[in-house]
């Protein structure tokens, strides 16, 4: 069974354990789910709430489901032509709560939690194990096609890493020296804090200026039967009109005979004038106020172009707000030393996988997927002489 153990104060928070190689790997803990602005501002106080420390410890069991079974046969699996340079070493790491450069930024947690995490840890791992397999050219019982190479299941070799790997948890020694991130971090929110309130503030005069153009539009836009009583908009279309039309007049006896909306629908359908609903049909006062009502709307629709284009102007206005951009900064939970360390019921912790490494050149470990059984190698990028991680 693999050993899961608690140590305390082999390494210090902030502390560099060299860059990463072909046997060490590193991951840095960042949340997968952002904080709020609160929570931030209760970290800055000192205080893991409960809600924090949930968030925590859902993504550190998330990163051991992503990352466990992936660097336990990469970093068991070394670039054969490796090999003769690290015979020396006898296991090689995967760390969580180190940075790419080799700082220990760790992961703050509730000490509590830790025997939970520890079981939890155990219950995780033995359940990984299903998913991998040891192969060997030439010892084992069941021959097993991998692409073009065969190889023999060899439970032998599956069993010795279960014996030999070592999962700790570090209690990390505490540093309450500034925190370097922390203050570009606390810099950078604080900025986008001051943008978001800007925003805001241009965006009640933008959302103003939209109310003042939308109710400028609607005077000019209304239903008919509260147009003709715009005092104001029938003053301006007056003074629009032609001098020789009979304009005060014809106000007169569309207010005597419209006074409710549904009213409208005796005079006019469909935009135009319904002859005889003024007056007798065919008879010279319908005909001709008929005629000034056909003018009337036509006028109308001419000066109606004509004040809308008066309108003010606005500018588009950003549809994202300034605070969106905190979610990728409010995953980092691990630069809070100076604040966290003054509660002697939080800890911060990193954890370090240690895995015997294959020196045997005939012999891999393999991960089952479905029904695929894929080597995953470590290695070198060529081009810059970076370690890497690559499928066989």
């Amino acid at each position: 069974m693999v050993q899961v153990s608690v140590e305390e104060f082999a390494f210090t928070l902030l502390q560099n354990i060299g860059p990463e190689n072909i046997l060490k790997e590193y991951k840095e803990f960042y949340l997968r789910k952002s904080l709020t602005i609160y929570d931030y501002q209760g970290l800055q106080k000192g205080i893991l709430n409960s809600k924090i420390q949930d968030h925590i410890n859902q993504t550190l069991f998330y990163y051991f489901d992503k990352y466990f079974k992936k660097y336990l046969v990469s970093l068991t699996n070394i670039d054969k032509f490796y090999l003769e340079n690290i015979l020396q070493e006898n296991f090689s790491n995967f760390f969580i709560g180190v940075s790419d450069e080799g700082t220990i930024t760790g992961l703050p947690i509730s000490k509590e939690f830790i025997p939970k995490l520890t079981g939890r840890i155990k219950e995780k791992v033995s359940l990984y194990y299903k998913d991998i397999i040891g192969l060997h050219y030439e010892k084992g019982v069941k021959e097993i096609q991998v692409g073009n190479e065969t190889f023999y299941d060899f439970e032998k070799l599956l069993n010795s890493l279960k014996k030999h790997t070592k999962i700790k948890i570090h209690i990390l020694k505490e540093n309450n020296t500034s925190n370097e991130t922390y203050n570009q971090l606390d810099k950078t929110i604080q900025g986008i804090i001051l943008e978001e309130k800007q925003y805001l503030t241009d965006k009640k005069i933008h959302q103003e200026k939209k109310l003042k153009k939308k109710k400028y539009n609607e005077n000019y836009s209304t239903s008919f039967h509260n147009l003709i009583k715009s005092e104001k908009v029938m003053e301006e279309f007056k003074n629009y009109m032609d001098q020789d039309y009979p304009f005060d007049e014809f106000i007169k006896i569309l207010h005597k005979n419209i006074t409710k909306q549904h009213e409208v629908e005796k005079y006019l359908l469909n935009g135009e004038y319904i002859e005889g609903s003024l007056f007798t049909k065919g008879s010279k006062e319908d005909k001709y106020w008929g005629q000034k009502m056909t003018e009337f709307l036509s006028e109308y629709k001419d000066f109606k172009d004509i004040m809308l284009k008066k309108n003010i102007q606005i500018e588009p206005f950003p549809s994202k707000s300034p605070k969106l951009k905190l979610n990728s900064y409010l995953k980092n939970v691990s630069c809070f030393n100076q604040q966290l360390f003054h509660n002697d019921d939080n800890c911060y912790i990193c954890i370090q996988i240690e895995l015997p490494f294959i020196k045997d050149k005939k012999a891999y470990l393999a991960l089952k997927e479905k029904s695929n059984i894929k080597i995953i190698g470590r290695t070198y990028e060529s081009t810059f002489n970076t370690p890497c991680t690559q499928t066989n």
